[in-house]
């Protein structure tokens, strides 16, 4: 399975770990449940929280594996 390659620099690894917790947090507040497809929302809530608070751009698993399936 391809990850985007910037997960690999280690100036940008501890952003990414930072937007990962952000978004576990923001998704609790909203009492999102964990169920199938929770990846898709979660990755999203990430990509967003890069880009905005970190101006990072970050493709997901789904977005770096076109013919894979997720839920």
């Amino acid at each position: 399975m391809e990850i985007d390659p910037i997960e690999n620099d280690p100036l940008i690894a501890p952003l990414i770990a930072e937007a990962e917790k952000l978004a576990n947090i923001e998704l609790e507040e909203q009492k999102v449940e964990i169920n199938r497809g929770f990846c898709h929302l979660f990755w999203k809530t990430k990509k967003r929280i890069l880009k905005e608070q970190f101006g990072i751009e970050w493709k997901s698993p789904a977005e770096m594996n076109k013919g894979l399936r997720f839920d």
